[in-house]
């Protein structure tokens, strides 16, 4: 079976799965989100950890996943589905050596969904084989996920979010069979995004991280970006930390120097210097904008 084949095949056993009256998502316990003491990293084993602007969506097929949130640690197990909130910290570890482990993880935006099967990797679980598609339909992918979250905690209603999941993997599987318009973009820059979709947060992300990640040169990897996407690879990954600043900024309470941190700036000044450019306002006069 090939890659794209186990994809397909994992969201339709689950979309099958979800169809049980006595299905039940699992769902972190409501939490405040703040960057963790520095002192205090996830812990042996873990990812660094990470965060998303909207909810995402977790389908364990084989092994398990260890999450440790800030205020609990949960285990899925194999055929468990978890949803997890917008701007939840979270770090993850795969339970199971690379040939027993298998899960799948999917995130919608207003604009593209990206999708993979994740196996073991030293650090945690890695992107086996990713899938990326932009679509108008992904922002319903995103509102539906969002939706499930407030409908399983507010009101107690799994069953209805269930329902909710269950349509996403349905529209998923539709729009991942659909003819891709010019060939799509090549699997060096899909798992490219989808690594910079994870590691956003992280100071440390560059140019030459993401390509020892992939195994490829740095320059090629660059080049390649700015062949495909018609930009540079670093002034992409600066857009999308901007845009994330700009959107904590309004829909959080956090301070300044913790959206800094979250959006993967080390440096509070310097963070400030590149929001005013960006933006035309320093980080408070944006938030106080009305």
């Amino acid at each position: 079976m090939s890659p794209a084949d186990e994809l397909r095949f994992h969201l339709t056993e689950v979309h099958r799965a979800l169809a049980d009256p006595g299905f039940r998502l699992r769902l972190p316990q409501p939490q405040h989100f703040a960057p963790p003491p520095a002192s205090r990293g996830p812990g042996p084993g873990f990812s660094r950890g990470h965060f998303h602007l909207r909810a995402e969506l977790f389908l364990q097929r084989r092994g398990s996943t260890v999450f440790k949130f800030p205020a609990e640690t949960l285990v899925l197990g194999p055929g468990e589905v978890l949803v997890v909130p917008p701007r939840v910290f979270h770090a993850e570890s795969a339970v199971a050596d690379a040939e027993d482990f298998r899960n799948v993880v999917l995130y919608a935006d207003d604009r593209a969904l990206s999708c993979h099967l994740a196996e073991a990797g030293p650090k945690g679980p890695r992107v086996g084989y990713p899938e990326h598609l932009e679509s108008p339909s992904c922002s319903r992918i995103a509102s539906w996920l969002d939706d499930a979250v407030t409908i399983s905690r507010d009101l107690g209603g799994f069953a209805v979010a269930a329902d909710l999941t269950r349509s996403i993997l349905g529209l998923t599987l539709r729009l991942l069979d659909l003819p891709a318009r010019g060939g799509g973009p090549p699997l060096p820059i899909v798992r490219c995004r989808q690594l910079i979709h994870e590691e956003l947060g992280n100071a440390d992300l560059s140019v030459a991280l993401l390509a020892q990640r992939l195994g490829c040169n740095a320059d090629y990897l660059s080049h390649l970006f700015h062949k495909v996407e018609g930009r540079r690879l670093t002034a992409h990954i600066e857009e999308l930390r901007l845009h994330r600043a700009a959107e904590l900024l309004t829909q959080t309470g956090l301070s300044c120097k913790e959206v800094a941190w979250a959006s993967g700036y080390a440096n509070q000044s310097y963070f400030i210097r590149c929001f005013r450019k960006r933006w035309g306002a320093s980080p408070l006069e944006y938030r106080s904008r009305p």
